[in-house]
């Protein structure tokens, strides 16, 4: 993007560089003050206005553009086919903000991996400690005992 933004500050530059070197400069001859004579060229108000107009354009572009990578990224889109569309189309920054808000969410690769359930061997070991230390009774244990059993 930096490419982008180098090429169009260079063009803008250049062009505004052409416009005024284009434009006279006018002198007072004595007949209306600024007034051109016939043929005598393009005036320089008209010339800032232009490269005003120009470079408000470029930067106006610029930001579409950048905008519009940025919501492709977060979404996990394709920035080239976000910036295609943004410039491509006269509602591309709009169509690229709603299908990235249109476009389900990537499950993040850092989730942990499942936990296997503990075996029949050592549910029942975890129950019988449980029985030891008197932290279940008696009635408990064979009721959860048999349904590990069961469950086999």
């Amino acid at each position: 993007m930096t490419g982008l933004r180098r090429s169009g500050t260079s063009a803008a530059l250049t062009l505004a560089a052409l416009l005024v070197g284009a434009a006279p400069s006018y002198a007072d001859t004595g007949d209306f003050a600024g007034a051109p004579e016939p043929g005598g060229g393009i005036p320089g108000w008209f010339v800032g206005f232009a490269v005003l107009a120009v470079l408000v354009g470029i930067g106006g572009t610029v930001w579409k553009v950048t905008t519009a990578q940025k919501l492709a990224k977060q979404s996990g889109m394709d920035p080239s086919l976000a910036t295609q569309v943004t410039l491509l189309s006269d509602d591309g920054l709009d169509a690229t903000y709603l299908a990235s808000n249109l476009r389900q969410q990537p499950p993040p690769s850092t989730s942990p991996a499942p936990v296997p359930p503990p075996s029949a061997a050592a549910r029942l070991e975890e129950l019988k400690g449980l029985l030891d230390q008197g932290l279940v009774t008696q009635t408990e244990y064979d009721e959860r005992r048999a349904a590990i059993i069961d469950s086999i």
